[in-house]
């Protein structure tokens, strides 16, 4: 496996960025990081040679913090961020990381890699912590991506968080709960109602039902699923970093 990093994103870049990367490439040689940025500052942070399953690629420009997202993408060609989406684009590289840029990472996604057949929207994921089982975790899937949604952006959602948590998660059949104000069938907003019907009848999921917000941490469910802006509300309360 080929994972492309964004060497210029996110706070203390690329320090940072390039140390957890040494520490991730040491810990699994069957994979090699591919990191895009500076190459110069790059090697700075690495002390003696480059790991064999280290690559450096060198990229001009960066996507800083204040950027539009959208303009950044589409101008900044160069940047680290749109050069590591590209690479997965063109089957260079088979994961990108980033911790620059939410909005133009999710750009990036739509406007460079694509989407999936069948996906309709992007969504944030964030593993919050299992307080009832201590060491399992909870999906909590849209976390800011998508502050308007639709019922099947939240049905996908369901589908995607659910095939994470069999190959991440390592759980053969995860359950998913949707976040609503009440756990009765007949809860929530026309949004949760219409998302409540597809999540029901969809096959793919183990659907339980609605979660109400202060039962996400006791696993009520092992993936809980809502709309960008409840989600990203509820993730800011817990004071929880989303995962990309």
């Amino acid at each position: 496996m080929r994972i492309a990093v964004d060497a210029m994103g996110g706070d203390n870049a690329p320090k940072e960025i390039v140390l957890g990367s040494l520490q991730a490439a040491e810990a699994r040689k069957d994979v090699t990081i591919v990191l895009y940025g500076d190459e110069d500052a790059i090697k700075a942070v690495i002390e003696g040679p480059t790991p064999e399953n280290v690559e450096i690629v060198h990229a001009p420009d960066k996507i800083l913090s204040e950027d539009d997202p959208v303009k950044a993408v589409r101008s900044k060609r160069d940047s680290s961020m749109v050069m590591a989406a590209r690479a997965v684009r063109n089957g260079e590289a088979d994961a990108l990381i980033s911790a620059g840029n939410t909005g133009a990472l999710l750009t990036s996604g739509l406007l460079v890699v694509g989407r999936m057949k069948g996906v309709e929207r992007p969504a944030l994921m964030a593993a919050l912590p299992n307080l009832k089982t201590m060491g399992d975790h909870v999906l909590l899937i849209d976390c800011g991506a998508n502050a308007e949604s639709k019922a099947s952006y939240l049905n996908q959602y369901a589908v995607m968080a659910s095939a994470y948590a069999r190959a991440v998660l390592k759980k053969a059949n995860p359950t998913v709960g949707l976040l609503n104000n009440g756990t009765e069938e007949n809860k929530g907003n026309d949004l949760s109602k219409e998302a409540h019907v597809l999540l029901k009848v969809n096959d793919r999921i183990n659907f339980v039902g609605n979660v109400e917000a202060r039962e996400i941490l006791n696993g009520a469910a092992d993936i809980v699923v809502a709309d960008g802006f409840t989600g990203n509300a509820v993730l800011n309360l817990l004071k929880v970093q989303p995962v990309h």
